[in-house]
């Protein structure tokens, strides 16, 4: 399969203070594929969405490696590059305050698709009774403070499907939600993919969600891939410390499971003053010598599983 989306040696940096926040990942993505990122805050999954996007804040940039998007995996066959959507953490601070969701959804329309006036406003309509907003038609002369938190969600998703992506980046698109409208999202999120065909990146540090939408997930630490797998065989074989550490973090819902989770001891080091080697030794139980001297090299798993680690949980 051709990769919609291949990211080869992407290095992020502070330039002013030559920080580095991505430091050389790789990965790709085909069309129809959903690719989760998952770590804890801090780790460079965010800014690896910003740097896909194209969308680095001020005063970061990208120094290395490409990002390319490929036309060929277009369905439409017309060798335009593929068009990239990105919905955030925080849907209310996302939105305008000042404009109506209508203005929002119209104004993405036209910059997109080319539409204007009643063709517009009934295509908006659209969107928002697609993403489960009723009374669409009233709906577009409110304000983001007159929206819930899921529903201005939704609208951040209505937006994105304007400009008909063949990408979709969903940066903790469930983060600032309450438990049932998280359910209510991802589910709108698995329609949506299943319904267009498009590719999803999706980022958290839940492997939850990453285990109910993602097809691959990709371990990150630090601004560094440590490992990478397909879900099911992430989280039945971990690899790396850090992997089986962020799945020992989650509380399971068996009744007959009475063990408490295990946190990871300290946190995540702050850019300036990365441990050398391998970033996670000093939280590692498994860390020895080597692993202050240089990062290791991917190693091979299994097919298609790989993690960067001197010492696997598994061999």
């Amino acid at each position: 399969m051709t990769s919609l989306l291949a990211v080869r040696d992407l290095t992020v940096q502070v330039p002013a203070r030559a920080l580095k926040i991505i430091d050389g990942i790789s990965f790709s993505l085909g069309a129809g594929q959903t690719l989760g990122l998952v770590g804890e805050s801090g780790c460079g999954k965010s800014m690896t969405c910003y740097a896909i996007a194209k969308a680095l804040p001020r005063g970061i940039a990208q120094t290395g490696g490409t990002v390319t998007l490929s036309s060929g995996a277009q369905a439409d066959g017309q060798g335009r590059a593929p068009s990239v959507a990105m919905i955030f953490q925080d849907p209310t601070s996302s939105l305008n305050p000042v404009h109506t969701i209508g203005y929002y959804l119209e104004s993405a329309l036209f910059r997109h698709q080319g539409l204007r006036g009643s063709d517009a406003r009934l295509e908006a309509m659209r969107l928002l009774e697609r993403v489960g907003i009723d009374r669409a038609k009233s709906r577009l002369r409110s304000y983001p403070h007159q929206f819930s938190g899921g529903m201005n969600q939704r609208v951040m998703i209505a937006h994105a499907l304007a400009a008909k992506p063949q990408l979709l980046i969903a940066d903790e698109p469930t983060t600032a939600l309450d438990v049932t409208t998280q359910a209510q999202i991802l589910y709108l999120l698995e329609e949506l993919k299943a319904e267009t065909g498009m590719a999803l990146l999706i980022v958290s540090h839940d492997l939850g969600v990453i285990a109910r939408l993602a097809d691959r997930a990709a371990v990150m630490y630090c601004g560094k891939i440590v490992e990478t797998a397909p879900v099911t065989e992430l989280l039945r074989r971990p690899a790396h410390p850090y992997a089986r550490a962020l799945i020992d973090c989650m509380p399971s819902i068996d009744p007959a499971d009475l063990e408490p989770p295990i946190p990871i001891p300290g946190s995540v080091p702050l850019l300036d003053s990365l441990p050398e080697g391998c970033h996670f030794h000093p939280r590692c139980p498994r860390a020895s010598g080597e692993c202050s001297v240089r990062f290791p090299a991917p190693t091979n798993i299994g097919l298609v599983h790989e993690a960067s680690c001197y010492h696997p949980v598994v061999a």
